[in-house]
């Protein structure tokens, strides 16, 4: 009983994690690209090229920050990311130059879209043995659900607020709302939890891969 709980609070919060990793995505970022542009005098072209070198450049440091999350417990990484993605929504709330735009995407980028999808990606591939596909199913439609819920949302607050106080509303929501998450959900995970195996599969070995060979 203990395991099945276990199991569903880990996969509650890959849900989370992938839902608010939608403030990284480009398809929520998108929506305050007219009233950015307004802001800066910007084109759209200026916007795009920086969108694309902030994005590469996050890709690039996804691949050293991302990789530590095999050298802490899982919570102290989360609440990490929790932080860094806070850090981002209310610098990304202040940005008013060209130089603080592509600060803004890339932090956004690298915090959202990069380290949120990864610790929930990588959080229940390494816990489920037997599941696996089905609890990352589980945990991807918290992508899907930001997706429908989070465009029509934010074009009705738009029509109401400013986009600098939709950003800092996001931070404060997220520094309240995902530690209280994480803390519930996975503060008994450690490096070396996993799902439990039937006594039949026990003796089957699972090769550890080294970083070289993937």
């Amino acid at each position: 009983m203990l395991n099945i709980k276990l199991s569903f609070k880990i996969i509650i919060f890959g849900f989370i994690f992938t839902f608010f990793s939608s403030f990284g995505q480009s398809f929520f970022i998108g929506l305050f690209n007219s009233s950015i542009r307004v802001d800066l005098n910007i084109s759209h072209g200026q916007f795009g090229a920086i969108y694309a070198l902030a994005t590469l450049l996050s890709s690039f440091s996804l691949i050293w920050i991302g990789k530590k999350i095999d050298d802490f417990k899982l919570i102290y990484y989360s609440l990490f990311i929790i932080f860094l993605l806070f850090f981002s929504s209310i610098f990304f709330s202040l940005i008013n130059s060209i130089l603080f735009l592509f600060i803004g995407i890339y932090l956004l980028r690298l915090s959202g879209q990069g380290l949120m999808s990864h610790a929930a990606t990588t959080s229940i591939s390494r816990y489920f043995n037997l599941n696996r596909g089905k609890a990352l199913s589980a945990t991807w439609l918290g992508l899907s659900a930001a997706e429908f819920i989070l465009p029509i949302t934010i074009v009705f607050f738009l029509s109401i607020y400013s986009w600098r106080s939709i950003w800092i509303s996001i931070a404060i929501l997220i520094i309240f709302f995902l530690p209280v998450i994480s803390f519930f959900t996975i503060k008994n995970i450690r490096l070396d939890s996993r799902e439990k195996r039937s006594k039949s599969l026990k003796k089957n070995k699972i090769k550890n891969w080294k970083r070289k060979e993937i």
